[in-house]
């Protein structure tokens, strides 16, 4: 309870901070982003939505108003409102969080679905950045895709680099046993590495066990 206390005071803090940040620079986009992300980060989603829509109507110059509609759209996405969250990261065209925001689109569309869409922002991004969360993503639209081969070279390619990423080894030794192939080592790393990550994804687990063993009675039953 303590704990819980200080945490929130120290949160309640923080932001006076960040809002006499604001005003001592309220030419800055970056002071208003900052409190925006902050109370975003808080759950705040109502004040941090008024906060950007505010800022975005005081200032007029597009690179300055590229941050705020960033934001914006972190907030949207937060809120699960994925199209509205989409709109804002649309407006920014040629600025360095251009890629950020190709990213965050493709996010919004995983979470709805819309799989071969994120696939297409999500390469876009990789192949620019070859970053962990663009071939993580697009690994994982290719096996929502049923693209096992696709997805195996991508989540290869996040553990080549990131040898111990817990998501990675768990959805590549979900394309394991889909396609076949011996995948106790890439649960075994999560299990022992985070257990707690294993024991809440082993229903998934189970259920592609099933998937793949009524597969195969299938295909011996057509026989």
């Amino acid at each position: 309870m303590k704990k819980q206390k200080e945490a929130i005071e120290e949160a309640a803090q923080s932001v006076r901070k960040m809002v006499a940040a604001v005003d001592k620079a309220p030419n800055n986009p970056q002071v208003y982003y900052n409190l925006g992300a902050m109370l975003t980060e808080l759950k705040n989603y109502q004040q941090a939505e008024e906060l950007f829509k505010k800022a975005l109507h005081f200032f007029k110059n597009d690179d300055q108003k590229a941050i705020l509609h960033y934001g914006l759209g972190n907030v949207f996405y937060a809120s699960g409102l994925y199209k509205e969250a989409i709109g804002e990261f649309q407006q920014i065209k040629q600025n360095k969080l251009k890629l950020e925001a190709l990213l965050m689109i493709a996010q919004a569309e995983y979470a709805q679905d819309n799989y071969q869409f994120s696939l297409a922002y999500a390469l876009t991004v990789a192949e620019e950045k070859n970053d962990h969360d663009s071939l993580m993503l697009v690994g994982e639209n290719f096996l929502a895709l049923g693209n096992f081969v696709q997805a195996e070279k991508y989540f290869d390619k996040v553990l080549a680099e990131w040898p111990d990423d817990k998501k990675a080894n768990f959805q590549r030794g979900i394309v394991g046993i889909v396609e076949g192939e011996k995948s106790e080592a890439f649960f075994e790393k999560v299990k022992k590495n985070n257990p707690e990550y294993f024991k809440k994804m082993k229903s998934r687990l189970v259920d592609v066990e099933k998937f793949v063993a009524t597969r195969k009675k299938g295909v011996q039953g057509g026989k």
